[in-house]
């Protein structure tokens, strides 16, 4: 069941919309008549959807917007008005709104499109808090396992680090003066002399290289700014675009010291 919630400062509307929402059985609407009024109904009740007019006395729907998008950034709201105008829809979007149905003569059709996007919005909200769980399930699995992401532009040679990768090496972006580096850089930084020149014969193998469902690899001894010797493994491998053409370098680099 998708519980919404309408608002609306003319009762029949409301009622009207509870009407038609409610009669295909999948849809519980709530209603209030004043964007005060949903707020604090919102503090109450867990909603999947917030519905609102535009045009209402005291705090408009643009308003209500601006204050539900405070409170909650992915909440699905849908600015259902009769006022159309441009800048009205233009700011709407640009303050987060997730769709604009307009009002209008065919009382049926306007609410089969509110319904349909209902619908949308929950099921693209599903989808989002999905993607968003997955990572953050693969953030704290990558820290458990002390594993980081970077990026390298092979055509110049340069790395982009993260904060988990710095993390490794015993250091952080403001010591080393942002993320980017020169691959020399890092080999003479990081790399145990010793592993130098395997690490410099890896990174000169350009995308062409590396397989297109799979990925190059090589274990190498880092010098941790603490002193410390790690050794590490290092998986490369590349995204291309639809014409097959290597577009990003991406690699992990993972502690695998035998303690």
């Amino acid at each position: 069941m998708i519980c919404v919630l309408c608002v609306d400062d003319d009762p029949l509307s409301l009622d009207l919309a509870k009407a038609f929402l409610e009669e295909s059985g999948d849809i519980q609407s709530d209603t209030a008549t004043s964007a005060e009024e949903a707020l604090r109904m919102m503090t109450a009740k867990r909603y999947d959807v917030i519905i609102s007019d535009y045009c209402m006395p005291s705090m408009d729907g643009l308003e209500l917007l601006k204050k539900v998008r405070r409170k909650d950034a992915h909440i699905p709201f849908i600015l259902f008005t009769g006022r159309g105008r441009e800048e009205v829809v233009i700011e709407a979007f640009n303050a987060g709104v997730t769709f604009y149905v307009p009002k209008g003569a065919d009382v049926k059709a306007q609410f089969i499109e509110l319904d349909h996007k209902i619908k949308q919005a929950v099921a693209r909200r599903l989808a989002e808090d999905r993607i968003r769980t997955a990572k953050q399930q693969d953030r704290m699995a990558m820290d458990l396992v002390r594993i980081a992401r970077w990026e390298f532009d092979s055509s110049i040679g340069q790395f982009r680090f993260n904060d988990m990768f710095y993390d490794l090496f015993g250091t952080d972006a403001e010591r080393e003066g942002g993320y980017l580096w020169n691959a020399e850089d890092y080999v003479r930084e990081f790399v145990h002399p010793d592993d130098a020149e395997k690490v410099s014969e890896f990174m000169r193998a350009g995308p062409e290289n590396i397989p297109l469902d799979g990925y190059l690899q090589v274990k190498h001894r880092i010098i941790r700014r603490d002193g410390k010797v790690r050794e590490l493994l290092v998986r490369t491998g590349k995204m291309v675009n639809g014409d097959g053409n290597a577009v990003k370098i991406v690699g992990i680099s993972m502690d695998v010291t035998e303690e």
